[in-house]
């Protein structure tokens, strides 16, 4: 008999197709987030001085002697050691002593200082915690007038161990010898002071800047945030008194702040 053909296979049944549906979104891009831009300005700057001065880069103030006993005195701290004294008075009057190199010469760092007089009376003029590059008032409170010699000591904190003690120094403060405004004794100067025949004499010195800063962009108006001035008596910060203010474009701020030097 004839061979017997081979059975045909079943067909392939056709793929499923995958289901329809949403292409699944891409991620979402997000925009950069744009802050406000800052800019530096150049501003001309007018000084206007008090007094015999004719610019504040020469400021005139005169050195005045004493010539009534103090009711009151204010020092500056500088920090710093004997070798900076400046006074005219004579070696039996004013002495200094550094201990552990000195009193520091850091701003903002501070010293326990003590002011009392050198005879045991026991006055305490002045003790309490002081920067460098701050004041501190020396006054007695049971006697309008200060004793005719002082002694000023400064240590490292308020325990005044004296393996702490920095600094210590005798002057006369009377004013019946030789005592004039900014007379350097060791780390402290003399910046103010007050008598019934002289009134208050002070060495500070009254400055008013007059400011003019033009905006003359185009657009929105600029927000002052910030406004310093690097002189050469340090860096003056005025931001609290201008912050905010709006200037529009086209427009002239003229400022005028005044500070002491």
């Amino acid at each position: 008999p004839p061979p017997t053909p081979p059975p045909t296979p079943p067909p392939t049944p056709p793929p499923t197709p995958p289901p329809f549906g949403d292409a699944p979104s891409p991620a979402p891009s997000q925009m950069p987030s744009i802050g406000i831009l800052g800019c530096y300005v150049t501003v001309d700057t007018d000084c206007t001085p008090s007094g015999q001065s004719t610019d504040c880069g020469s400021v005139v103030v005169t050195r005045t002697r004493c010539e009534d006993r103090p009711l009151a005195m204010v020092f500056r701290y500088n920090g710093g050691t004997c070798d900076q004294s400046d006074n005219i008075q004579n070696s039996d009057l004013f002495q200094c002593f550094d201990f552990q190199g000195g009193p520091p010469v850091v701003a903002g760092e501070t010293s326990y200082i003590t002011v009392t007089d050198i005879k045991g009376g026991q006055i305490i003029y002045h003790a309490d915690t002081v920067a460098v590059g701050g004041e501190y008032t020396v006054a007695d409170e049971l006697d309008f007038q200060v004793e005719a010699n002082m002694n000023v000591t400064t240590w490292r904190n308020s325990n005044m161990d004296p393996l702490d003690m920095l600094q210590t120094l005798v002057f006369h403060s009377s004013c019946s010898q030789n005592l004039f405004l900014k007379d350097r004794f060791g780390a402290h100067q003399l910046v103010v002071f007050i008598n019934e025949e002289q009134g208050l004499q002070s060495c500070f010195f009254n400055a008013t800047f007059t400011l003019t800063i033009d905006n003359d962009v185009r657009g929105t108006g600029a927000i002052l945030e910030t406004l310093t001035s690097n002189t050469n008596y340090g860096l003056f910060d005025f931001s609290e008194q201008y912050k905010g203010t709006i200037l529009e474009p086209g427009t002239t701020l003229t400022p005028a702040p005044s500070f002491d030097v």
